[in-house]
């Protein structure tokens, strides 16, 4: 019960600050504040990353910022090689990671580059073309 008390306080205070200036300058700002979509409003397009046997696994085409930033922190909070398996959930989603996971089939190199690719595209690294072995 406390909890939702706080999240009520806590969220009327956060409308609360968004109706005023954050930094106090008023009408004296340089610029004007960022509109993020909600994610309802965000229609998200998707491609396909790999296919085992005839079952297509797909991606999103852009992955967002924020999926980089979970990355991030979670490679500061428990190390790089832990923080692996939440962006693959994350961005392959839940039945992709457990079809690759259940895989009798896959390989070392296949892992490895459906593993790099992921990464690559969530932290915007150059793209790098071709296929795993």
């Amino acid at each position: 019960m406390a909890s939702t008390t706080r999240t009520r306080q806590t969220t009327a205070a956060r409308k609360k600050a968004a109706a005023r200036p954050a930094n106090g300058l008023g009408d004296d700002l340089d610029f004007e504040p960022l509109r993020i979509d909600a994610d309802d409003e965000v229609e998200e397009e998707r491609v396909p990353l790999f296919y085992i046997g005839d079952d297509e696994y797909t991606i999103p085409k852009l992955i967002p910022p924020g999926v980089a930033l979970q990355f991030m922190r979670e490679a500061r909070e428990h190390g790089r090689e832990l923080a692996a398996a939440p962006l693959l959930i994350r961005v392959l989603g839940e039945d992709a990671y457990m079809a690759l996971e259940q895989s009798k089939s896959l390989s070392e190199d296949q892992m490895e580059w459906i593993i790099n690719k992921v990464l690559d595209l969530a932290l915007g690294r150059k793209k790098q073309g071709g296929k795993a072995k």
